[in-house]
């Protein structure tokens, strides 16, 4: 079976959570007899796949759906998008309206996320099929702190925080929640999407704050430097649930991580959680982090080899 995946222009240039999901079904879609195209423009050759599975809700992509659509190859949509009524006007709401009734499957991360969806664009619950985030099993296995401490130089205790740098993300906010407790430096491993947040984000902390820019997927240092931190830490705005979280939670590694989003479906009891506009809520979930001494283990349905099934079955059944 042959597929194509696509996804908004830009999407690469800082890859986030929904680019290495994006790889990582390319990649384990292979063990289903499952062969998957990356879309280019200049050569599009739509007609040699089966289907076409698009990863965004981003404005300006209904006219690429529509007309894919119109070639008479189902489409898929991927939104990775956390939104309520409450908040749905943060977005680009009509956009996002128009363009998910293209879709003939809509897979999102969580049953929490196919409801809110639901909901909010007034679309059947049946059209979304849940396909769980997953993990490499390497992210199961131990790693020694002193591969990464040693690489960087890192004598002192530190949180870890694997994500881009930018506002959705929250660290600045985090970081002056981490003033209480001079002796924790945060270290963050990502790419830089927004210049201006990052600079706010070193002038408010100091030396509190290391950048190491983005390390490559699976990398064994990553794994080295979650053995290290003394716990890791998601405080973003939202997050459906993320995938760096998943691989800390994998890991072993004590989790702080906010509570707006499809978190406490993946997490339940097992992670300390915070308000994402509330300095005082993250001063309490450091504290709690840094006193945590439980060990998570991992559900296996979360492995990317086992979620790649529910994958595979939502384009056979779409395809029959």
């Amino acid at each position: 079976m042959k597929i194509l995946f696509g996804t908004y222009p830009w999407a690469f240039d800082t890859p986030g959570g929904g680019e290495r999901q994006l790889i990582a079904y390319q990649y384990h879609l292979k063990s289903c007899g499952i062969n998957v195209n990356l879309f280019n423009q200049w050569k599009p050759k739509l007609k040699n796949n089966l289907l076409f599975h698009f990863f965004s809700v981003m404005p300006g992509s209904l006219q690429l759906l529509d007309h894919i659509k119109k070639q008479g190859i189902p489409v898929v949509i991927s939104p990775n998008l956390w939104v309520t009524p409450a908040t749905r006007d943060q977005y680009p709401h009509k956009d996002i309206a128009s363009l998910l009734p293209v879709a003939d499957v809509i897979v999102v991360n969580s049953n929490m996320e196919a409801d809110s969806l639901s909901e909010v664009y007034n679309l059947p619950r049946e059209r979304f099929k849940t396909v769980y985030n997953g993990v490499e099993e390497d992210f199961t296995k131990t790693v020694e702190p002193e591969m990464f401490r040693k690489k960087f130089n890192i004598n002192s205790r530190f949180i870890l925080n694997v994500a881009n740098i930018e506002p959705r993300k929250n660290q600045l906010n985090f970081l002056k929640a981490l003033k209480s407790f001079p002796d924790i430096t945060l270290i963050n491993i990502g790419h830089i999407r927004d210049n201006l947040y990052a600079n706010e984000c070193i002038k408010e902390s100091g030396s509190q704050f290391h950048h190491l820019g983005p390390f490559p997927y699976n990398s064994p240092l990553i794994r080295s430097a979650l053995a290290g931190c003394d716990f890791f830490a998601m405080p973003s705005t939202l997050e459906t649930p993320s995938i760096a979280a998943l691989e800390a939670y994998a890991s072993g590694v004590p989790l702080l991580i906010t509570k707006e989003g499809s978190t406490t479906e993946y997490f339940g009891n097992s992670a300390h959680y915070i308000e994402p506009c509330s300095i005082s809520s993250m001063k309490e979930g450091i504290a709690n982090a840094l006193l945590s001494n439980h060990t998570n283990i991992l559900d296996t349905k979360f492995l990317w080899k086992n979620v790649i099934l529910d994958l595979a079955n939502v384009y056979k059944d779409l395809i029959q």
